[in-house]
């Protein structure tokens, strides 16, 4: 045998091979059609079966419906016949209704022609009404500002009755003030037209310390000192008062003062402890 016979040879086998494996998987996916009809539950012929059945049951259901449908034709038959009866009816209380319909809208015309004149001669009376209110109000409030007015008036009598009798009682009192201040100037020997503004009080201290035309003293505003006011220094020494010169108060504290010295004034020169007098007696 030469290769090309042994060539056949080998395609003939693979071939039948083939053809084998087809020949099987035909054989595998083939189904005896006859078992599939005649399966009991799933068959063709069961199936049939049931839709035979099926089919009955359905034209018993469509006879008894219509059997039904003729009964209930029949019924409405009877209900339209009793209801066009009771429609005709209907329509003779309709007429009558329509009659009292107009009767009533006859007599609604009236009643709003009779309400409108009312609501006229209403309006009417309203204006005059709220005119009348217009005036109470008006004169209500011209009373009220007159009332307002006697009150604020009494008011301001009152109180300036008041404020006489208090300027009437301060000008006694005044008058006393003035007749005792009299006699305190007459005792101390003083002129009451005169300005005693810048004379200072009567005081009785002595300087604390000395500075460069300062001094301090131990008296200040609790004593009647005021700034501007003039003091008088002196010595006591050897039984006798020596006038030292004068100071002018540039500084004032409740219980101390600093003052500066009057050149055209100085004796000698200040020191600690010399006393200090609004006048040397």
């Amino acid at each position: 045998m030469n290769l090309v016979g042994k060539i056949f040879v080998v395609l003939i086998l693979v071939m039948s091979v083939l053809f084998m494996a087809f020949a099987m998987a035909v054989y595998a996916t083939h189904k005896n059609w006859r078992d599939v009809a005649m399966a009991p539950e799933v068959g063709l012929q069961a199936r049939l079966e049931k839709a035979k059945k099926d089919n009955k049951d359905l034209t018993d259901e469509a006879e008894k419906l219509k059997q039904q449908f003729e009964t209930e034709k029949a019924a409405k038959l009877q209900a339209v016949t009793k209801l066009e009866s009771e429609l005709e009816v209907v329509r003779g209380e309709l007429k009558i209704l329509a009659a009292k319909e107009a009767e009533l809208d006859k007599a609604k015309r009236e009643a709003v022609a009779a309400m409108y004149a009312t609501q006229k001669n209403a309006t009417t009376d309203r204006n005059e009404v709220v005119e009348q209110r217009t005036a109470v109000e008006e004169a209500r409030k011209d009373r009220d500002a007159h009332f307002k007015e006697v009150v604020r008036l009494t008011d301001e009598l009152n109180q300036a009755a008041n404020e006489k009798e208090l300027l009437r009682k301060r000008t006694e009192d005044l008058g006393k003030d003035l007749a005792k201040a009299d006699q305190v100037l007459r005792k101390h020997g003083l002129d009451k037209n005169k300005n005693y503004a810048n004379v200072p009080p009567t005081v009785d201290g002595y300087i604390t310390s000395v500075g460069a035309g300062l001094v301090e003293i131990s008296i200040g505003s609790d004593d009647g000192l005021l700034k501007g006011h003039k003091l008088e220094v002196y010595r006591i020494g050897g039984g006798q008062n020596t006038y030292v010169g004068r100071i002018e108060v540039v500084r004032i504290e409740p219980s101390r003062a600093v003052c500066k010295t009057d050149p055209k004034f100085q004796n000698s020169n200040m020191m600690v402890g010399d006393r200090v007098a609004s006048k040397i007696e």
